[in-house]
């Protein structure tokens, strides 16, 4: 099954229950509009805009666990 997995968005804590955004933050966006897709969706990996992101390789394969918040990511092959 395929999922989507989701890094940090770093500075958007302060638009949760923003009115004049519906009262939505990028979370709540996130989950209405990924959870229509039907397969798991994981969130807050440290990867994407921090400090030090790390590389995730993409065309691999990978496994979730949504349940331990978890992606395990198998090596890249040439």
């Amino acid at each position: 099954m395929r999922g989507v997995a989701l890094g940090q968005f770093l500075g958007f804590d302060q638009d949760a229950g923003d009115p004049t955004l519906g009262g939505w933050g990028i979370a709540d966006v996130l989950r209405d509009r990924l959870t229509r897709l039907g397969g798991p969706v994981l969130g807050g990996l440290p990867a994407g805009h921090g400090l030090h992101p790390p590389t995730i390789p993409l065309g691999t394969q990978a496994t979730s666990d949504t349940a331990e918040g978890t992606l395990t990511v198998q090596p890249a092959v040439a």
